[in-house]
Parts: structure tokens; sequence; C-alpha cells
């Protein structure tokens, strides 16, 4: 399900809750809705209020400090392609294949961001042919004197951590938000407008101030889950430093 659905019927969930506090509090008896009962319901919402406010915020900060940690990863390995093939250029002709097995490994890496930020993740786009055909031609890189030694054992370091980013950038790619988590937060989210509702005069002013809130909230999670997913949806990860590493190669 996309992020914008669950949103969605996130939204209807939570506005729908404080429409029933609104129809629902001229059928109680006036003394459940006295001064004191209203006492306590702020005193009860405002709890609420507090642990999803904590739970939004915190929510929101890891979400993007892992769209960051998973940006960032993407250009180091960007950056280790690029080190490696001005690596493989100074090891000599005998590195052809290699070379032309890192520029498929970029290409490929382009190819499934942008498959992943069109279909999402599958297992196919998961194979790794590409990086163990690299691997295989590095260690097969003769030693013909010890610089070109000291460059294959280098270029295996660079290639096992391109290895490693890649199957990092795949692993990222899903998301990892808990769908009981997310429930649980909606819940809460319900709870406080159905006592908004229960103490909110019925105009359009009102109305109006309820969809407002509601539309915020149900706001900030489509932001957590789309920067949870970073490669797919609106907030999508770039495959630009890949792009870029593919033009030093030529």
């Amino acid at each position: 399900m996309s992020p914008i659905t669950v949103c969605l019927i996130a939204f209807l969930f939570i506005f729908s809750a404080a429409v029933a506090g609104m129809v629902i509090k001229d059928r109680l008896p006036e003394h459940l809705l006295s001064d004191e009962s209203q006492a306590i319901i702020k005193a009860a919402r405002s709890v609420v209020v507090g642990l999803a406010a904590l739970t939004l915020g915190l929510l929101i900060a890891t979400a993007k400090s892992s769209f960051d940690a998973k940006e960032t990863e993407l250009k180091d390995s960007a950056a280790k392609m690029i080190a490696l093939n001005r690596l493989l250029g100074k090891y000599g002709p005998d590195s052809a294949k290699a070379r032309t097995a890192l520029r498929q490994v970029a290409q490929s890496g382009i190819g499934v961001i942008e498959k992943i930020g069109r279909e999402g993740m599958n297992h196919e786009v998961a194979g790794g042919e590409g990086i163990d055909r690299l691997l295989t031609e590095l260690m097969e890189l003769p030693e013909r004197n010890p610089g070109q030694a000291w460059i294959k054992t280098s270029a295996l370091s660079l290639g096992n951590d391109i290895s490693i980013s890649r199957w990092k950038i795949y692993q990222g790619s899903s998301s990892t938000v808990s769908p009981l988590f997310l429930s649980v937060l909606v819940f809460w989210l319900m709870t406080i407008f159905f006592s908004l509702g229960l103490i909110a005069p019925i105009n359009a002013s009102v109305i109006c101030a309820l969809f407002t809130a509601a539309l915020s909230m149900t706001g900030a999670i489509l932001l957590t889950l789309e920067m949870d997913q970073p490669y797919g949806g609106m907030i999508q990860m770039s495959p630009e430093p890949l792009k870029m590493a593919l033009k030093q190669f030529r």
C-alpha cells in the first residue's frame, strides 16, 4: 500500500473521529459533559497529545536521519567507484575487463534505483551478478610487479566496499515503519480529535479548524513514510551520484 493511500485512510479515520465526537455530544446527558467532566477530558487529552507529539516528532527525526544516511551511502559508493576506476586506469591495459565490469555495475545501479522508484522493491532487482563479475575480474588481475600487487589489493578492498554499499542500498529501499506502530499512532490521534469533537461547538469555522489539524497530522505521517522509502514516492533518492560517476568512466 502506498504512503498516500495509507495517509488518506488515516486522515479519514482521524477526521471522522472528530465528527463522531461532535455528533455524539448532542445525544449525551448534560452531566456527562459538565465542567468537571470537560476538565478531566482536557487533562486526559493533554496526556495523549504529549505522547503523540513526542512519538511523531521522534518518528520524523528518525526517518530524516535514515534518509540522510542512505543518501550519504549512495554518494560514498559513487565516490569509491570513481576511485576504483582511476586506480584501475593506473594498473594498465590488463584492467580493461575490470573497468568494463565496473561501468556495468554503475549502469545497473542507476537502472535498479529507477526501477525501484517506478515499481517498488522486488526480488528481481536484488541480483548481484554485476558486482560478482567485478570482484572476479579484480581477483584475476595479474601481479607482475609490486606496484600492480598494491593496486590489486587496494582495488579488491574498494570493490568489497562497493558490494557492501550495494546491499545496504537495497535493504534501505523497503519500509521499516511497523504497521502496528502506525496503527497505534493513528488511534492516539483519533482519541485526541474525538475528545475535541466532544467539547467543540458545531459551526463552519470549527469544522475547518479540525479538518486542517487532521490534514496536518496526516501530512506529518506522509512525510515520515516518504522519507522511509527513499527510492520511491514523492521524496526520492536521486541516482545522480552514480550518473556522475559513470561520466567519469568515459
